[in-house]
Protein backbone atom coordinates (compact mmCIF):
# COMPACT_ATOMS: atom_id res chain seq x y z
CA UNK A 1 0.00 0.00 0.00
CA UNK A 2 2.65 2.83 0.72
CA UNK A 3 4.66 1.53 -2.64
CA UNK A 4 1.38 2.39 -4.22
CA UNK A 5 0.35 5.53 -2.59
CA UNK A 6 4.08 6.69 -3.52
CA UNK A 7 3.26 5.74 -7.90
CA UNK A 8 0.31 7.61 -7.43
CA UNK A 9 2.15 10.90 -6.33
CA UNK A 10 4.24 12.91 -8.56
CA UNK A 11 7.01 14.73 -6.53
CA UNK A 12 8.03 16.97 -9.48
CA UNK A 13 4.54 18.61 -9.68
CA UNK A 14 5.46 19.48 -5.90
CA UNK A 15 9.13 20.70 -6.25
CA UNK A 16 8.24 22.03 -10.10
CA UNK A 17 4.85 23.49 -9.59
CA UNK A 18 4.15 23.79 -6.02
CA UNK A 19 7.54 24.75 -5.40
CA UNK A 20 8.33 27.12 -8.16
CA UNK A 21 11.30 25.13 -8.93
CA UNK A 22 12.80 25.83 -5.67
CA UNK A 23 13.06 22.67 -3.76
CA UNK A 24 14.74 19.25 -5.13
CA UNK A 25 13.05 15.61 -4.97
CA UNK A 26 14.52 13.72 -2.35
CA UNK A 27 15.16 9.87 -3.41
CA UNK A 28 15.76 8.71 0.57
CA UNK A 29 16.29 9.31 3.56
CA UNK A 30 19.55 11.04 3.25
CA UNK A 31 20.15 14.46 1.71
CA UNK A 32 21.43 14.63 -1.83
CA UNK A 33 24.71 16.24 -0.07
CA UNK A 34 25.45 14.11 2.62
CA UNK A 35 28.72 12.13 1.41
CA UNK A 36 26.83 9.14 2.52
CA UNK A 37 23.60 9.64 -0.04
CA UNK A 38 23.42 7.10 -2.93
CA UNK A 39 20.67 7.87 -5.73
CA UNK A 40 20.84 3.89 -6.45
CA UNK A 41 17.20 2.96 -4.76
CA UNK A 42 14.06 2.76 -6.25
CA UNK A 43 12.51 5.90 -7.76
CA UNK A 44 9.01 5.91 -7.66
CA UNK A 45 8.23 8.02 -10.28
CA UNK A 46 4.24 8.71 -11.27
CA UNK A 47 2.53 5.31 -12.32
CA UNK A 48 -1.07 5.20 -11.97
CA UNK A 49 -1.71 1.89 -13.90
CA UNK A 50 1.15 0.25 -11.05
CA UNK A 51 -0.44 1.98 -7.98
CA UNK A 52 -3.86 0.82 -9.16
CA UNK A 53 -2.21 -2.80 -9.66
CA UNK A 54 -0.41 -2.69 -6.07
CA UNK A 55 -3.90 -1.68 -4.37
CA UNK A 56 -5.46 -4.59 -5.82
CA UNK A 57 -2.79 -7.25 -5.43
CA UNK A 58 -3.11 -5.65 -1.67
CA UNK A 59 -6.84 -6.51 -1.01
CA UNK A 60 -8.23 -3.39 -1.41
CA UNK A 61 -11.01 -3.49 -4.77
CA UNK A 62 -12.64 -0.13 -5.65
CA UNK A 63 -16.18 -0.02 -4.17
CA UNK A 64 -17.36 2.71 -6.61
CA UNK A 65 -14.77 5.30 -6.87
CA UNK A 66 -13.21 4.63 -3.62
CA UNK A 67 -10.99 1.55 -1.81
CA UNK A 68 -10.52 3.08 1.50
CA UNK A 69 -9.85 6.48 3.59
CA UNK A 70 -7.02 7.43 5.57
CA UNK A 71 -6.76 10.22 7.35
CA UNK A 72 -3.66 13.15 6.27
CA UNK A 73 -1.89 15.45 9.31
CA UNK A 74 0.74 18.08 8.38
CA UNK A 75 3.14 20.04 10.77
CA UNK A 76 1.64 23.44 10.88
CA UNK A 77 3.77 25.59 8.90
CA UNK A 78 4.66 27.30 5.47
CA UNK A 79 1.88 27.28 3.17
CA UNK A 80 3.64 25.61 -0.17
CA UNK A 81 5.43 23.31 2.34
CA UNK A 82 2.33 22.06 4.27
CA UNK A 83 -1.38 23.33 3.41
CA UNK A 84 -0.40 23.52 -0.77
CA UNK A 85 1.08 19.69 -0.50
CA UNK A 86 -1.79 18.31 1.05
CA UNK A 87 -4.09 19.43 -0.93
CA UNK A 88 -2.58 18.27 -4.28
CA UNK A 89 -1.92 15.11 -2.20
CA UNK A 90 -5.91 14.56 -2.02
CA UNK A 91 -6.26 14.76 -5.19
CA UNK A 92 -3.51 12.37 -6.51
CA UNK A 93 -4.37 9.65 -4.29
CA UNK A 94 -8.28 10.23 -5.27
CA UNK A 95 -6.85 8.91 -8.58
CA UNK A 96 -5.65 5.76 -7.59
CA UNK A 97 -9.04 5.36 -5.45
CA UNK A 98 -8.04 6.53 -1.93
CA UNK A 99 -9.84 8.78 0.00
CA UNK A 100 -7.73 11.34 1.48
CA UNK A 101 -9.21 13.12 4.39
CA UNK A 102 -7.43 16.23 5.53
CA UNK A 103 -6.87 16.92 9.48
CA UNK A 104 -5.63 20.09 10.19
CA UNK A 105 -3.71 21.08 13.30
CA UNK A 106 -4.80 24.85 15.04
CA UNK A 107 -0.87 24.53 15.82
CA UNK A 108 2.05 22.69 16.37
CA UNK A 109 1.82 20.89 19.95
CA UNK A 110 -1.60 19.75 18.74
CA UNK A 111 0.59 18.19 15.65
CA UNK A 112 3.05 16.98 17.56
CA UNK A 113 1.01 15.06 20.13
CA UNK A 114 -1.53 13.42 17.48
CA UNK A 115 2.11 12.06 15.54
CA UNK A 116 4.00 11.83 19.31
CA UNK A 117 1.07 9.33 20.03
CA UNK A 118 0.66 7.59 16.76
CA UNK A 119 -2.94 8.87 16.27
CA UNK A 120 -2.60 9.28 12.49
CA UNK A 121 -2.36 7.38 9.46
CA UNK A 122 -0.07 9.56 7.21
CA UNK A 123 1.75 13.22 8.41
CA UNK A 124 3.40 15.75 6.67
CA UNK A 125 6.75 16.46 8.07
CA UNK A 126 10.03 17.61 7.60
CA UNK A 127 12.88 15.69 8.77
CA UNK A 128 16.28 16.82 8.84
CA UNK A 129 19.72 15.23 8.41
CA UNK A 130 21.98 17.32 10.25
CA UNK A 131 26.04 16.97 9.88
CA UNK A 132 25.98 12.87 10.59
CA UNK A 133 23.61 10.62 10.32
CA UNK A 134 24.07 10.01 13.72
CA UNK A 135 22.45 12.29 14.46
CA UNK A 136 19.93 13.56 12.70
CA UNK A 137 18.47 10.16 10.81
CA UNK A 138 19.41 7.48 13.23
CA UNK A 139 16.55 8.66 15.57
CA UNK A 140 13.54 8.32 12.76
CA UNK A 141 14.18 4.80 12.03
CA UNK A 142 15.92 3.13 14.97
CA UNK A 143 13.13 0.87 17.06
CA UNK A 144 14.79 1.58 20.26
CA UNK A 145 13.67 4.92 19.60
CA UNK A 146 10.24 4.89 19.84
CA UNK A 147 8.34 6.49 22.18
CA UNK A 148 5.24 7.46 22.57
CA UNK A 149 4.21 10.65 23.10
CA UNK A 150 7.51 11.92 21.88
CA UNK A 151 8.10 13.98 18.66
CA UNK A 152 10.94 14.20 16.95
CA UNK A 153 11.77 10.07 17.39
CA UNK A 154 11.27 7.17 15.83
CA UNK A 155 6.78 8.12 14.99
CA UNK A 156 6.15 5.76 12.43
CA UNK A 157 6.22 2.48 15.13
CA UNK A 158 8.84 1.73 12.05
CA UNK A 159 10.75 -1.98 13.43
CA UNK A 160 13.48 -3.79 11.60
CA UNK A 161 16.24 -5.60 12.97
CA UNK A 162 17.95 -5.38 9.96
CA UNK A 163 17.82 -1.66 10.02
CA UNK A 164 18.57 -1.29 13.41
CA UNK A 165 21.82 -3.51 12.81
CA UNK A 166 23.40 -1.37 9.78
CA UNK A 167 22.86 1.88 11.76
CA UNK A 168 24.42 0.58 14.98
CA UNK A 169 27.67 -0.49 12.54
CA UNK A 170 27.85 2.46 11.06
CA UNK A 171 27.72 4.59 14.01
CA UNK A 172 30.89 3.18 15.14
CA UNK A 173 32.40 2.59 11.50
CA UNK A 174 35.61 4.57 10.98
CA UNK A 175 36.30 3.29 7.18
CA UNK A 176 34.81 5.88 5.85
CA UNK A 177 34.07 3.28 2.25
CA UNK A 178 32.64 0.79 4.58
CA UNK A 179 30.61 3.17 6.36
CA UNK A 180 29.41 4.58 2.99
CA UNK A 181 28.55 1.07 2.26
CA UNK A 182 26.17 0.91 5.26
CA UNK A 183 24.14 3.66 4.71
CA UNK A 184 23.55 2.45 1.00
CA UNK A 185 22.49 -0.31 2.23
CA UNK A 186 19.99 1.07 4.58
CA UNK A 187 19.17 3.92 2.59
CA UNK A 188 17.94 0.81 -0.21
CA UNK A 189 15.83 -1.26 2.50
CA UNK A 190 14.26 2.06 3.95
CA UNK A 191 13.50 3.16 0.37
CA UNK A 192 12.00 -0.34 -0.54
CA UNK A 193 10.13 -0.37 3.15
CA UNK A 194 8.70 3.21 3.00
CA UNK A 195 8.03 4.00 6.58
CA UNK A 196 9.07 7.28 5.09
CA UNK A 197 8.22 8.48 1.39
CA UNK A 198 10.41 11.41 0.65
CA UNK A 199 9.13 14.30 -1.18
Amino acid sequence: VRKAIAYAIDRSFITQTLHKGLSRIATGPLHHSSPYYTENVEKYGPDLDKANKLLDEAGFPRKGDTRFSVTLDWEPGAIDRTVAVAEYLKAALKRAGIDLQLRTSPDYPTWANRVGNFDYDLTLDALFNYPDPVIGVHRSYLSSNIKKGVINTNTMNYRNPQIDDLLAKAAVENDNAKRKALYAEFQKTIVDELPVFPL
